[in-house]
Parts: C-alpha cells; sequence; structure tokens
C-alpha cells in the first residue's frame, strides 16, 4: 500500500471515529470500553504517539477487515474481531500508550473538531 493511501486511510479512521475506543479494552483490564475518561488536553508527546497508535489501528483494520467479511457465521466473525482487537492493543501499547489513553484521546478527537483536524495532520505525516 503506498503512503498516501496508508495517510488517507488512517485520517479516515480519525475522522470517522474508528480510532476507538478499542472493545479490547476488556482484555486490557476490568473496565469497559465505556468507562474511559477524555484526555481533552492532551500534551504534544501524547497527541505524537497517538498518530502513531492511530496509523498502527489503521495498519490492523485494514488486515482485518477483509477476514471480517470473508467470515461465514456469527462465531467465526466474532474470532476475528477478538484477534484483530488483540493485535491493535499490542500495537498500541508497543508504541508507548496505554488503551485507556489511546481511548481517553479518542473520545477527546471525537468531540473536539479543533483536536481532530490537529490529530489527522499529524497522522497524514507519516
Amino acid at each position: 500500500m503506498n503512503h498516501l493511501m496508508k495517510a488517507f486511510m488512517a485520517a479516515s479512521v480519525v475522522a470517522l471515529g474508528l480510532a476507538g475506543p478499542m472493545t479490547a479494552v476488556r482484555a486490557a483490564g476490568p473496565a469497559s470500553a465505556a468507562s474511559y475518561e477524555p484526555i481533552d488536553n492532551p500534551t504534544e508527546d501524547q497527541l505524537k504517539r497517538y498518530a502513531g497508535a492511530v496509523r498502527e489501528v489503521s495498519d490492523v483494520v485494514a488486515e482485518y477487515q477483509p477476514r471480517l467479511e470473508a467470515a461465514d457465521s456469527a462465531q467465526a466473525k466474532q474470532a476475528v474481531r477478538v484477534e484483530a482487537d488483540q493485535k491493535m492493543v499490542d500495537r498500541v501499547e508497543a508504541g508507548g500508550m496505554s488503551v485507556a489513553e489511546y481511548n481517553g484521546i479518542s473520545k477527546a478527537v471525537r468531540k473536539d473538531p479543533e483536536l481532530r483536524k490537529k490529530v489527522e495532520l499529524l497522522v497524514s505525516r507519516r
């Protein structure tokens, strides 16, 4: 996949709100995906790590979407979702960000258009 397409996909993930919350947050801890607090004023470092995590999540979505569509039963689709969610969690954490932090920034991005624009610019700068 070329650089421009990856940047477009990553920006789309942010713009459409697909970047969070990750459902695998249940696997990462006892809290549900809905229990995280927004991070309304993330630092520049947090935003840079978040942008990197969004790119990683976007790559996982691109990898698993065809498998999800090809799954022939609800059970098979769920197995693909669980595997994809765990891979997203692993990639987010490998980038130095907790799932709670990722989900908190995702919540703030969805409600703040200016923050969303800032993140989209960072995501597109691969």
